[in-house]
């Protein structure tokens, strides 16, 4: 009997740090919020979570039930939320501490979270190609989101990325190049500081990599850096806004939420868990308390 039915499994990835990735999934989760769809937004980062700081709830516990082996998420604005900067906190006994665990465990989180239905469930993807991202890869996605910035460092890495996508069977719906341009307070003018044309070079490098003309036709879109939210979408500790974005980052979200919609319209719903047998699903309190003992064996050798 399956915990959830999300009817659009959605990576938000992208092979390099500090990209504002983070931010524009949940900007995005909000934005699909807005719209009227039921949304969940997971962190899936187990070594740098980011939800907890974007959306910080104050001294908040994650219900476990009654077997341990599921999770109600979290809900802020009318938006589930999961984070193992949440859950470790159920067992840490220091103040404010997360508890680090082992990479598969970020998929388990995921999948044992009692989401229910759900029109869009957002995976909010660490950097690189390493474990946690091979394993969500494999999860049944309807496709992923791709984030770069206008920086040839960050193009480099993200082609790395959407090939790694393309070759695990991953369709890439949509490349974000954020932080592309800025409006001007004096003069009401949209600037671009670093040039135009950097989503373009993006496909086109995948294209010569992949050795296929023309490049793939992957719609991309361009977010503007806004100051209240640290960059467009740059790193933010910013809940979004619930009433809307500003205009400018609401209506570059409006289209990638119109694309998305048109790019997984007719697909068959996930259904979570998937391929997970009874004795790979983790009895929480074990696991964490393990992870936690480990943690402290760690700091004494230290």
């Amino acid at each position: 009997m399956p915990l959830s039915t999300v009817s659009k499994l959605i990576a938000v990835s992208s092979c390099k740090g500090g990209v504002g990735k983070s931010t524009v999934a949940l900007e995005l989760a909000y934005h699909l919020r807005r719209r009227g769809h039921r949304v969940g937004l997971f962190d899936a980062d187990v070594h740098g979570p980011s939800l907890p700081t974007q959306i910080p709830l104050g001294d908040v516990r994650i219900t476990l039930a009654a077997d341990g082996r599921s999770v109600q998420p979290l809900e802020h604005g009318g938006v589930q939320l999961m984070s193992f900067g949440w859950f470790s906190r159920l067992w840490s006994r220091r103040p404010a501490a997360e508890i680090r665990v082992r990479g598969p465990l970020a998929t388990n989180l995921l999948q044992t979270t009692q989401w229910g239905d759900l029109d869009y469930l957002l995976i909010d993807s660490p950097p690189g190609t390493g474990d946690i991202p091979s394993q969500i890869a494999r999860l049944p996605l309807h496709g992923a989101v791709a984030v770069t910035t206008p920086s040839r460092l960050s193009v480099v890495d993200v082609v790395r990325g959407i090939l790694f996508l393309r070759r695990l069977g991953v369709p890439v719906l949509a490349l974000v190049e954020n932080m592309a341009s800025f409006r001007c307070d004096g003069c009401g003018k949209d600037h671009y500081p670093f040039g135009r044309g950097h989503a373009a070079g993006v496909l086109a490098d995948v294209a010569a990599a992949e050795a296929t003309d023309p490049p793939p036709a992957i719609p991309t879109f361009a977010l503007p850096i806004v100051p209240d939210l640290g960059g467009a979408s740059g790193d933010s500790s910013a809940a979004p806004r619930l009433d809307g974005a500003s205009a400018p980052l609401e209506s570059s979200l409006d289209a990638l939420a119109d694309a998305l919609d048109r790019a997984t319209c007719g697909d068959p719903p996930a259904l979570l868990p998937h391929q997970l047998a009874f004795h790979e699903v983790p009895h929480w309190p074990t696991e964490m308390a393990m992870a936690e003992y480990v943690e402290q064996r760690v700091s004494v050798r230290a």
